[in-house]
């Protein structure tokens, strides 16, 4: 049986106090008491009636009321979640998700060589031929972790993944960031000097000093926790892309949170990285 206009109606109702309470759109999942098959053919004969129109190509499929006069529910929507995201408590400038870069060949050269005795200190070999340290977990939470990646054409890559835990930009986070970066430094020529041949080869002298890295990728981000009642976490994620940056705005399941991130490409060392930015 195709729905009645009583029921088309109803559901313009409960569509319109979602908007008006929750700032958001509409899918199948608020409406519990109709069938999802059902509840398609309520949708269809809205949007065929030009009551509502789609939001996106998600699933499930969100729908939002369409224009009344010269209101655009949809314009409305965006200007609201402006106005939202400009009241959210946003906590201090973070990054995560950094990568160095620096190269010796030399250095290179004595991993693989040894290969087979790193194994037994952590080390793998990944599916790109790359060979890669045990991670160093470090921060109050133990998320954060680094690892140094080393490849056949003598560079190296430092991964620093923190994502759950950020380090704060500022002196105490640039502080704790580059012992933990010396303490991987120190680690690497530790065991480095335990499997070689000979211990009289300089290995400090083929892997520079942290400071001295190439930052090739740095995520910056602030994170907001929402207000109780608001339910951003079924608005689709929004990416922009404007030249060598990328603009994120999504919610962070695992954190809870709203996040707004740059991704930035500097390929400058970590001192000038920090020190653009006011730190040293």
């Amino acid at each position: 049986m195709p729905p009645t206009e009583r029921t088309l109606q109803k559901v313009l109702e409960k569509a319109k106090r979602i908007w008006e309470e929750d700032r958001r759109p509409f899918c199948y999942l608020d409406f519990r008491e109709y069938s999802p098959s059902y509840f398609r053919k309520i949708t269809s004969l809205l949007a065929a009636k030009g009551d509502i129109i789609r939001y996106g190509r998600t699933k499930p499929q969100f729908w939002i009321l369409a224009s009344k006069g010269n209101e655009s529910w949809h314009g409305g929507f965006s200007k609201t979640l402006l106005e939202i995201l400009e009241s959210l408590n946003w906590e201090s400038l973070c990054v995560h998700d950094v990568r160095l870069k620096t190269y010796s060949r030399e250095l290179c050269n004595i991993v693989f060589k040894g290969y087979p005795i790193l194994l037994g200190h952590g080390f793998l070999m990944r599916r790109d031929g790359s060979i890669s340290s045990r991670a160093i977990k470090w921060g109050k939470l133990k998320k954060r972790r680094t690892r140094a990646v080393f490849y056949t054409t003598g560079k190296i890559m430092i991964e620093v993944s923190c994502s759950c835990d950020p380090i704060p930009v500022d002196e105490m986070g640039l502080r704790y960031f580059i012992e933990n970066l010396i303490d991987l430094r120190r680690k690497v020529l530790s065991i480095l000097y335990r499997v070689i041949e000979s211990a009289s080869i300089p290995l400090e002298e083929y892997l520079e000093a942290p400071e001295t890295w190439i930052v090739v990728q740095a995520h910056l981000n602030r994170d907001a926790r929402p207000s109780e009642g608001l339910r951003l976490d079924r608005i689709p994620s929004i990416t922009l892309i404007e030249f060598c940056r990328t603009l994120r705005l999504y919610y962070n399941r695992k954190l809870g949170k709203i996040r707004c991130e740059v991704v930035e490409h500097p390929r400058i060392s970590l001192k000038e990285f920090f020190r653009r930015r006011g730190l040293i």
